[in-house]
């Protein structure tokens, strides 16, 4: 997705912060981000714990957790976690935001569909959030 702002812009609005990634990810986030250290995302009652992988301003936000359901680090193994990846470049128009999430192949297929499908509906609904705040 393209947002109209710089890459600096998007960063301090929408990424380099817990603030900044719940103004439109998740409704608040509890913790600070520190390398290698746990956050959680917080949606009403649903709690999912992420552990911070790389922040890099003003390009790069990634983070690890167990998608599918509200989950702490230590409910499942930690082989598999998925790795979510925001990475911001400059473009024409703005910002070039890209969004992956990889590792599914690693949840075991009982709890894989599920994983898979919620969070790809979520992703949807999430980042036209993203995309609304810069209209």
């Amino acid at each position: 997705m393209i947002l109209p702002a710089d890459p600096t812009t998007v960063w301090e609005k929408s990424f380099g912060t817990p603030a900044a990634l719940a103004s439109w990810f998740p409704q608040s986030i509890e913790g600070d981000f520190v390398v290698g250290q746990a956050f959680t995302k917080v949606w009403g009652e649903h709690r999912s714990e992420c552990r911070l992988l790389a922040i890099e301003p003003p390009h790069l936000l990634s983070y690890q957790w167990h998608p599918g359901d509200a989950y702490r680090l230590e409910d499942l193994p930690e082989e598999e976690l998925t790795t979510i990846r925001f990475e911001l470049s400059a473009h024409p128009e703005g910002t070039l935001v890209r969004m992956e999430e990889s590792g599914f192949e690693n949840i075991p297929k009982p709890r894989r569909g599920n994983a898979l499908g919620e969070n790809s509906n979520g992703w949807d609904e999430e980042l036209q959030k993203l995309v609304n705040a810069y209209r």
